[in-house]
């Protein structure tokens, strides 16, 4: 029988709905699933539905809504819930508006805004002629929350600032690329860099969290553009600690984001009474910023916990 006015609202109809919601708004799998614990309930086989229930089915929606940016795009914003002891009629939308929420779950689409951002920072300071590498992780409690995290919008950014030298040829060129890189953005499935300048030798759009692997993949690369230092480079590598193994579609619970500024130029020297000194040495301090933003807790819960930064490795060599 149809779902349309008229006919008998069946409970697989009904159940059909709060089985796709719930896969938006509860545990879900893979790119869908907010961990919500206020899921709707299914009804059993020749069940009454009530007023109650399906007004409880159209606020979830509103709420997944809400998060998504979607107020006002789906028809289920403009319904009134129904009253116990009315007639209920089918909403004639509702598929149609299950359909455009999920879609936009899949693409973790996020209209609400963003929550508080914890970040870590990885120093170096001293004079500069060779590589720094600065990496840290970001632990989540389980593979679970870090999905949450992503498919409910959260971001985690990585962006590089040198400061506090002696300004010279090199280290001003050396300031200016790790103004240029700008910053790093990591989403669910997408990635990139945003604002800085120049041109990108490595700019990975599409690694998000759901396309990491076990494997360190550079994902973002960029010279400095002005002779004779164009050959030193600050690089960005991304790593899952899992593949997709759990059935839920989990990339692991620990990202590792490995930062690297490499003074791959020839370096100017000079002599004097037989002392060798190398002249293009950037001090001042060298900085890596790490940095996670929470998805906005207005229409959900926090069901990704506190993810805590870890430094790995911050040496130069």
């Amino acid at each position: 029988m149809a779902y349309q006015t008229g006919d008998i609202i069946l409970d697989t109809h009904y159940n059909g709905f709060v089985t796709s919601v719930n896969t938006m708004w509860g545990a879900g799998t893979g790119v869908r699933g907010y961990g919500q614990s206020t899921t709707v309930s299914t009804v059993s086989d020749g069940t009454t539905i009530t007023a109650t229930q399906w007004s409880t089915l159209l606020d979830r929606c509103r709420s997944v809504s809400d998060h998504m940016g979607k107020d006002g795009n789906i028809t289920i914003d403009t319904v009134t819930n129904p009253s116990a002891g009315n007639t209920i009629g089918a909403f004639s939308t509702i598929s149609t508006d299950i359909a455009t929420l999920d879609t936009a779950a899949a693409s973790a689409t996020l209209g609400a805004g963003f929550g508080s951002t914890t970040t870590h920072n990885l120093t170096r300071s001293g004079t500069f002629t060779n590589t720094i590498t600065q990496t840290s992780t970001l632990t989540f409690a389980g593979g679970n929350e870090a999905r949450y995290f992503f498919n409910a919008g959260g971001k985690v950014e990585v962006s590089w600032n040198i400061t506090g030298g002696t300004s010279d040829s090199k280290y001003n060129n050396w300031v200016a690329l790790a103004s240029a890189c700008g910053t790093y953005r990591i989403f669910a499935n997408t990635s990139g860099k945003t604002g800085g300048s120049g041109s990108v030798n490595v700019n990975n759009t599409n690694y998000g969290y759901f396309d990491q692997t076990t494997s360190a993949s550079v994902v973002f690369k960029q010279y400095e553009d002005t002779g004779p230092y164009t050959s030193s480079y600050i690089q960005l590598s991304l790593n899952m600690n899992s593949a997709h193994g759990d059935g839920l579609g989990n990339k692991g619970s620990v990202m590792t984001i490995k930062s690297q500024m490499v003074d791959a130029a020839a370096d100017q020297v000079g002599y004097s009474k037989n002392i060798y000194n190398v002249l293009d040495q950037v001090n001042g301090t060298k900085k890596t910023t790490f940095s996670y933003t929470r998805p906005s807790t207005s229409y959900i819960s926090a069901t990704w916990g506190t993810p805590a930064w870890s430094t790995t490795q911050n040496t130069e060599s």
